[in-house]
């Protein structure tokens, strides 16, 4: 399997297909924040990331962010998008999906983790063994070292990305 392929590509979570998902038997969401939920550098949930977390709530699917922002961060999204949440998942490892899976009481095949950098999000996710969609950022004015990741990314990845499916 390669870990860097995602199941599925959408242009952002709030155009995601959700209804595919329930009927594919996922319950829970494992979602990055940073150009997945909102923009970089955006210091508090937008509105409309605050009007997603709702719609997931009363379409009975469950959230747990899991990000590699230092806890302080990951507990003011939890806090104020009324989720579950991980910080410091140190992400592609193993073990802050499986916190995330735990905080959520799911299995993994009732899970998709959803993020924007195929290094981190999809490779981890892969990796346990959930539905994995990419997305694309939300934002280009990204730290230097993630502008590095996305050069690897599309050496590792190249044109293999395009045979994704869109969801």
């Amino acid at each position: 399997m390669n870990y860097y392929i995602p199941n599925y590509i959408t242009k952002n979570i709030f155009e995601l297909d959700y209804e595919k998902l329930l009927h594919s038997g996922i319950k829970g969401i494992l979602i990055d924040i940073d150009n997945t939920l909102v923009p970089m550098h955006t210091i508090h949930p937008t509105k409309q990331s605050i009007d997603w977390a709702i719609r997931m709530e009363k379409l009975g699917l469950m959230v747990c962010i899991l990000s590699n922002a230092k806890h302080i961060r990951a507990d003011l999204f939890k806090k104020e998008l009324g989720v579950k949440g991980v910080g410091m998942a140190f992400k592609p490892m193993k073990k802050g999906y499986v916190k995330a899976m735990e905080i959520l009481q799911l299995q993994v095949s009732e899970c998709v983790m959803i993020g924007d950098q195929l290094l981190t999000d999809i490779k981890g996710g892969n990796k346990v063994g959930m539905m994995t969609i990419l997305c694309e950022v939300l934002d280009k004015k990204e730290h230097w070292f993630v502008r590095l990741k996305r050069v690897i990314e599309k050496i590792i990845v190249g044109s293999l990305l395009e045979k994704v499916k869109r969801i």
